[in-house]
């Protein structure tokens, strides 16, 4: 085999700068003066020749099957004028990046990596530290240009004017060759924003396109989702695996997703999980709710981080394809916690493309996490997927421990108003409900969680979001009797909360309702309704002591223990753990191209 490539090829090793060590092999025809110059002679004897030039930077060791793959890729396409190996990194099992771009932190991949990429990629200007370039670019573009400082300026200018007449290169993933174990340079191909300002300044003179080309179709365009692989092979390079909480939809407010969301990551923190974890929140969030001091020793990212994580789970479900676009360049396996569909629903209150933006992640998330079977049920009804992911229903903390604000005593004393729960949102039927009771018990107070003004001086309406929890307790903990009269939730906190302070709840019935109350711990009442003139009889019988329907928890399907957030953390841990155990699991390749249209369709760059 030695003696066939000898034959074919001419190998120019030139001088570096630094002094590198030039590498020979006997048979074949090498060049090591000066850089360029060396460079020059062997182009022009290789085009004389008819024979393809090897090209060696540095401390590198091409073996005769790298060369042949290396050949074989030129005589694979008329149009491809270089071919580049891989290069090995310090050990066997390792390979070199293949230059910039994605995460700078992994200074080496898992060699494992070449089963999870094609065998080649098509690229342009990558002049890296081995290549081969075909005979016919040899005689038709002659030298290298003088005016350049460093060889590597001049390979780039050159493979640049090649490729603006046609000729691409050519990455061969299979083909593998090493370095010298004292050489520093770590990295296949030779990085751009490490040539010299001069020769910089140069190249863009002369190639105007150079740094466009580069990021959208060079190995600028590819090397992200090595470094996302990689992220999702930890174990293959002595890393723990990471994990990165997205919590951007938390804002200022307590609601329920803020109360979802801490309560999960409190509860994963509480787990000191082998997993190094991380929080996306936004800045206010980061304010407002003290995430650096809940969660220390975890790192707080106001803005989509610049490095790549094993897994990314959103805990919440995402409003925009943005979002997700974001974590699929974070991370090779992407999560969702699902809470409801209700926007959806009832239409005017979601977003623009909200449709297509839940669609997109019923076909491309990794997982999917829904807080009851009544919120799967309803996800699956409206977002059919021909391959829907995998899904876990963990219902929140039922825990009454987790409800109960250790500022506020849980007593027996229930000389408060009654209390309704809501919003602003017409599904949680707060106007009307608060109309209806002022009128049917006029000398009753009454505060109500919602929009509507007052309809008597006995109504208090307090904006939704803005009571500090402190006070919404003491309203929990002292209410007469907790009014709760939404058409529709996904699991319904108002319900385990007025329980945990042992409270009575009037419900609007509803089987996510019954799924939620079967997992509660004994405790407070339940008492269902179905229409409003329902209500106020029941309310009038509960503030006179007599029964009433209750709705109670199946102690055969209880378990001993109430789950508490830590245990819903686990159950999540797990999860995501079983799906990135298998890089196969994850849906990164499709999710890729997809990403890489709909970049294209808005007009944006590449991921980065």
């Amino acid at each position: 085999m030695l003696g066939t490539i000898a034959e074919r090829v001419h190998c120019a090793a030139p001088r570096t700068r630094s002094g590198a060590k030039i590498f020979r092999r006997e048979g074949w025809n090498t060049h090591a003066t000066g850089a360029i110059d060396s460079c020059n002679r062997a182009i022009e004897s290789a085009a004389r020749a008819e024979r393809p030039l090897l090209v060696l930077l540095g401390y590198v060791e091409p073996g005769c099957d790298a060369v042949g793959v290396l050949l074989d890729a030129l005589d694979d396409d008329p149009m491809i004028g270089f071919a580049v190996p891989r290069l090995r990194g310090v050990g066997d099992d390792s390979l070199a990046p293949l230059g910039d771009g994605g995460d700078r932190a992994i200074d080496e991949l898992p060699r494992r990596l070449l089963a999870e990429v094609p065998a080649t990629y098509l690229v342009a200007d990558a002049p890296a530290r081995c290549f081969l370039i075909k005979p016919q670019v040899l005689a038709n573009f002659g030298g290298l240009d003088s005016r350049f400082r460093t060889v590597a300026a001049a390979l780039w200018h050159y493979v640049g004017r090649a490729r603006r007449c046609g000729f691409r290169t050519v990455v061969c993933n299979r083909a593998v060759v090493g370095a010298g174990v004292d050489d520093s340079r770590r990295s296949c191909t030779v990085a751009l924003r490490e040539l010299p300002e001069a020769d910089r300044v140069l190249l863009r003179e002369l190639l105007p396109d150079v740094e466009r080309t580069f990021q959208e179709f060079g190995t600028r365009a590819v090397a992200p989702s090595e470094s996302r692989i990689a992220r999702a092979l930890p174990h293959l390079y002595d890393a723990r695996p990471s994990l990165l909480l997205d919590v951007r939809n938390i804002g200022r407010a307590t609601n329920g997703t803020a109360v979802a969301a801490l309560g999960i990551a409190g509860g994963l923190h509480a787990l000191d999980c082998d997993w190094e974890v991380a929080l996306l929140a936004r800045q206010e969030a980061c304010t407002v709710h003290r995430l650096e001091d809940l969660f220390p020793g975890w790192r707080v990212y106001p803005t989509v981080p610049d490095r790549q994580f094993t897994v990314a789970l959103r805990l919440s479900q995402p409003w925009h394809v943005q979002e997700m676009i974001e974590l699929h360049a974070v991370a090779a396996f992407n999560l969702y916690l699902f809470l409801d569909t209700i926007s959806w629903d009832v239409a005017y209150a979601a977003p623009r493309h909200l449709d297509a933006t839940w669609r997109f992640m019923a076909d491309h998330a990794d997982g999917l996490v829904f807080i009851s079977e009544f919120t799967r049920d309803r996800f699956r009804r409206r977002f059919p997927s021909p391959q829907p992911p995998a899904t876990l229903v963990s219902h929140l903390s039922f825990e009454a421990a987790d409800y109960v604000h250790p500022d506020v005593p849980v007593t027996s004393d229930r000389d408060g108003p009654i209390l309704v729960i809501g919003n602003g949102y017409d599904h949680k039927d707060v106007a009307e409900t608060i109309a209806l009771l002022a009128a049917a018990f006029p000398y009753e107070p009454i505060v109500a969680l919602g929009p509507a003004p007052a309809p008597t001086p006995r109504v208090t309406v307090l904006e939704s979001g803005m009571v500090s929890e402190v006070e919404l307790h003491q309203f929990y903990a002292s209410a007469r009797i907790v009014v709760f009269p939404s058409f529709y939730e996904g699991f319904g906190f108002p319900v385990v909360t007025t329980l945990a302070y042992g409270g009575t709840l009037l419900a609007r019935h509803s089987a996510v309702l019954d799924e939620i109350v079967a997992h509660c711990a004994p405790g407070g009442r339940v008492v269902p309704y179905t229409r409003r003139d329902e209500l106020v009889e029941l309310v009038g019988r509960v503030l006179h002591g007599e029964r009433v329907p209750e709705l109670t928890s199946d102690p055969g399907a209880r378990p001993a223990r109430p789950q508490s957030w830590r245990d819903v953390a686990g159950t999540i841990l797990r999860f995501a753990e079983d799906l990135s155990a298998d890089l196969w699991q994850s849906r990164w390749r499709t999710r890729e191209h997809i990403v890489q249209q709909l970049l294209a369709a808005r007009g944006e760059s590449v991921l980065r």
